[in-house]
This record gives structure tokens, C-alpha cells and sequence, in this order.
């Protein structure tokens, strides 16, 4: 009986320990499958999240290549604009004949930009082409619209007039019934401002469109989606919709990417502006690489939360600091850009829109300041041109560009205006009595003022002098009353100072 007793208590108490590690076990164990749940509900939310995010970054990525690759071709494009202008300006200036300015301004064009061919069209009768040499006309270029057109016109050529190429044709107006320049710029050199093929493989590509999708430019590769000239052409059935839809945001001016296929090759595309009437620049990028991007970001955050984080972060600071470079990389070209824009060609110094600019950007910033304009003309040049030669009348130009500014502030506004005429505004002047002190510096440069490297010729000039705001209280007021005062130094026998009010008389 006592033994039964024994085996009857060490089954009961075998079974109540096998009950309390069943209750402990289902203790820990229904939280446990409870958190595992839960956390793989997480887990496969912020899957899914980091999946899209993913995504989304990528095409991110993307669209702000394709905008630096768009703002890359805008910016060489308004760059050749800027020069254009300026050179029409100069041009419209000339007078109505063949001048070897005209002939030196064109050549530099094609010198100094990425055009391969100027010509100057004047009027319907002839045109005259960078070599100097006038052509009869024959209708081949010009267009009757053009005559109400004031602004500087952009035209794709499937096969242009020159060389028989695709090519962008930029027309600047010169002037009032003065003609227009063409300006004709390979669309080959856009594939090399676009380096797509090396961020994104061989089977990527970029080309430029217009707003139908009409392929303007070609990119090397052989892709189904170039083949017959329009980038919505031959897209597969099942992704219609998406085209479509894509297409209309192209028409609306939007940047944006889509998944495409066309006869079973996926791409996504990216499209975007370039800001120039209505082209867009489109980059194809092989579905494969985009996959295995999103793919490779989504799998590291499965393997670790902290790689997750790691890459992340990593990825943001690449992002931050690459988006940095580039602004700054961009800022810089655009500021260069626009410096060669307000450059004139031969002395180096402001060109005339760049010099009236300033001086109204000054006037408008300090209407109460004290400031100076000279306004002055090399005295017998065209004597000097036809004497000693059109080389010899640059080297002047070009030495008075070099040495003037040298008596003046950094700060101070010095452009060739003109063919030999150069304007001269000095900022804040404090006192009155600096008008003449400044006005002693000018005639004291122009007396020893010599061009020549074996043969030392002594150019003088007449000079007009006005003072702001008291001659005028804007550009074009205070510019009338220096020249007014130019014209009086040239009657009272040149190489000379006059003043607007005859202030140097005074004294």
C-alpha cells in the first residue's frame, strides 16, 4: 500500500510537471507566435514599403539624371543663343555691306561654340557665310515668317542646307529688316554631353524628342524603342495604357518615368523638358537594371534592419552630397556660360548688353548714389584701319581693353559699346569733386596710351563725361548726355575730355 502510494504521487507529480512545462511552454509560446506574426506582418508591410520606396528612389535617381542631362543641352544651346545675340547686335550695327566685323563675328561663332556653320542672311537677296563671301540666295534657308519673328527661333533639321545632317538651326533676328543670322549645331553632339550608356549599361540610351515623341537625335543603341522613330511607336499591348498616359504627361511639360515594352524589350523611360520649345529629352534604362536595383535594396533590408539603415543612410549621403556636386558643378557652368555671353570677343571687356545691363542694374539698386559715365571714341580710327591695317585697328582695340581697366575699381563698369566706342561707369563716388579727379585719370592714360610691338603709335580719344543722377537719373538719359558731351570734345578738335555741364571749364 505504501509503495502504491509512492507510484500513485510520482505519477501525479510527473504529470503536473509535465502540465506546468506545457503551460509555461504555451506561456511563451502563444507570444512568441503572437510576436512572430506580428512581426512578419511588419516585416512584410515595410517590405512592401522599402520595396515601393525603393522604387520610387530609383526613379528619383533617374529623373533628376535625365533633368542634368536636359539642363546640359539647354544650357550649350543658350549658351550658342547668347553668343548669337551678341553677335547680331554687333551686326545690326554695321553698316548695310559686307564688313570684315561681319566676317570676324561669324567665324568666331563657330570658333568659340559648338556650331559648325554661321550664316548671315541679309534680306531675301543674298547671304553672306562665315568666309566672307556673299552667295546668291535662291530661297534655300530663309523663311518668310521669319520677318515676324522677333525673337530667336529654333528649328530641327532632318537633313540641313550645309552638310546634309540632322542639325538644331538657331535664327537671331539682327535688327529691324537687317536679315538673320543661322546658326546651324550638329544634334550629334548631344549624345556627347549625355553619358548615359556608362551609369546605366550599354542597352540604355537618350535621346531628344519632340513633343509627339518624334526621335530628333539618335543614341547609339539598337533598341526596339528607336527603330521606327517615335518613342510611343510599337509598344505592347498590355502596357497601352501606361503609354498613353505617359504621353500625355510628356505633352503637359511634366518629368516623369514609366515602364514600357516594346516587342518583349522592357524599359523603363524617363522623361523630361529641356526647356526649349517643346523637346523633351528622353532616357531609356533596360528594365533588368532597374529590378536589380530595387531588388538589391529590398534583400539587404530583409538579410539586417541595420544594414537596411546602413545602406539608407549611405545612400541619402551619396544622394545629398551628389545632388550637391552637381547644383554647384551646374551653377558654375551657367555662370561660366554667362560670362562668355557678356564677353566681347576682342578686347575682353563687357560686351554692349552686358555693359547697359549692369549700368541699369547698378542705377535701379543705388538711384541716390554718386556715379560716372565715360563715354569715348578711339579719334581717327577708321584712318588707322585703312593705314595701318584692319590687324593693327584690333591690336589697338584689343590693347586699350587690356590696359584701361587698370584705373579703375574691380567694381567699376568698363565695355566696348561699340566699334570704337567704349563705355566707362564708375560707382559710387562719394564727393563731387572725384568727377574730376577721375575724369584726370582717363586723360592722363590716354597720354601715354602707345600700341605697337616694334612701331609705338599713340592713340587718343575723344571723351564725353556725364554725371549720375545729376545729367540723368537713368541709362538712357545719362548715355544721352555723355555723348552729348562726346560729340563737344570731338568739335572742340578730339583728344580730349568734355564734360556734360563743362565742369572741367570751372575749375
Amino acid at each position: 500500500m505504501g509503495i502504491g502510494f509512492y507510484r500513485g504521487n510520482g505519477s501525479y507529480g510527473e504529470h503536473k510537471m509535465k502540465e506546468e512545462r506545457g503551460r509555461i511552454i504555451l506561456q511563451w509560446l502563444i507570444p512568441l507566435i503572437c510576436a512572430i506574426i506580428v512581426i512578419t506582418i511588419m516585416l512584410l508591410r515595410f517590405s512592401v514599403e522599402i520595396r515601393k520606396d525603393a522604387g520610387e528612389a530609383i526613379e528619383r535617381e533617374l529623373e533628376e539624371t535625365a533633368q542634368k542631362y536636359a539642363l546640359r543641352v539647354m544650357n550649350e544651346l543658350q549658351g550658342i543663343r547668347d553668343a548669337g545675340e551678341t553677335a547680331a547686335q554687333v551686326i545690326g550695327e554695321q553698316p548695310p555691306r559686307r564688313t570684315d566685323t561681319t566676317t570676324l563675328l561669324l567665324k568666331a561663332l563657330v570658333d568659340q561654340t559648338q556650331v559648325y556653320e554661321v550664316v548671315y542672311v541679309n534680306g531675301k537677296e543674298a547671304f553672306i557665310e562665315k568666309d566672307g563671301e556673299y552667295t546668291s540666295f535662291e530661297g534655300r534657308i530663309y523663311d518668310e515668317d521669319l520677318e515676324t519673328m522677333p525673337d530667336v527661333v529654333y528649328k530641327y533639321l532632318p537633313d540641313d542646307d550645309i552638310l546634309g545632317i540632322p542639325a538644331i538651326q538657331m535664327i537671331v533676328p539682327v535688327s529691324e529688316d537687317e536679315g538673320n543670322l543661322f546658326l546651324f549645331y550638329s544634334v550629334k553632339r548631344i549624345k556627347n554631353l549625355i553619358k548615359v550608356n556608362q551609369q546605366y549599361g550599354n542597352t540604355s540610351f537618350a535621346v531628344m524628342v519632340d513633343k509627339d515623341g518624334n526621335i530628333l537625335s539618335h543614341g547609339e543603341s539598337g533598341s526596339s524603342f528607336l527603330k521606327d522613330g517615335n518613342i510611343w511607336a510599337g509598344i505592347d499591348r498590355k502596357f497601352q495604357n501606361a503609354g498613353t498616359q505617359a504621353k500625355v504627361a510628356m505633352q503637359n511639360g511634366s518629368t516623369d518615368s514609366v515602364k514600357l515594352s516594346v516587342n518583349g524589350e522592357e524599359k523603363t523611360l524617363v522623361f523630361t523638358p529641356i526647356g526649349i520649345n517643346d523637346w523633351n529629352l528622353v532616357m531609356g534604362v533596360d528594365q533588368k537594371y532597374v529590378d536589380s536595383k530595387q531588388n538589391g535594396i529590398w534583400g539587404n533590408v530583409l538579410l539586417m534592419m541595420i544594414q537596411l539603415l546602413s545602406v539608407v543612410v549611405v545612400f541619402f549621403l551619396v544622394y545629398v552630397i551628389g545632388n550637391i556636386i552637381g547644383k554647384r558643378r551646374n551653377a558654375e557652368k551657367s555662370k561660366t556660360l554667362q560670362e562668355k555671353a557678356d564677353t566681347d570677343l576682342l578686347t575682353g571687356l563687357n560686351n554692349k548688353l552686358a555693359t547697359e545691363r549692369k549700368i541699369k542694374e547698378y542705377i535701379k539698386d543705388y538711384p541716390d548714389s554718386l556715379a560716372m559715365m565715360f563715354v569715348l571714341d578711339i579719334d581717327n580710327f577708321k584712318k588707322i584701319n585703312d593705314t595701318l591695317g584692319h590687324a593693327f585697328g584690333d591690336e589697338v582695340l584689343r590693347t586699350l581693353g587690356k590696359r584701361i581697366g587698370v584705373n579703375f575699381r574691380v567694381t567699376d563698369i568698363i565695355g566696348r559699346t561699340g566699334g570704337d566706342e567704349f563705355t566707362i561707369f564708375l560707382k559710387d563716388l562719394k564727393e563731387d569733386k572725384n568727377t574730376l579727379r577721375e575724369s584726370k585719370k582717363l586723360i592722363q592714360f590716354f597720354e601715354d596710351f602707345q600700341v605697337g610691338e616694334y612701331v609705338k603709335y599713340s592713340a587718343t580719344a575723344s571723351i564725353g563725361a556725364a554725371v549720375f543722377p545729376t545729367h540723368g537719373s537713368d541709362f538712357e538719359s545719362l548715355y544721352k548726355a555723355a555723348d552729348q558731351a562726346l560729340y563737344k570734345a570731338k568739335k572742340r578738335g578730339k583728344n580730349q575730355l568734355a564734360f556734360y555741364d563743362d565742369r572741367d571749364r570751372k575749375e
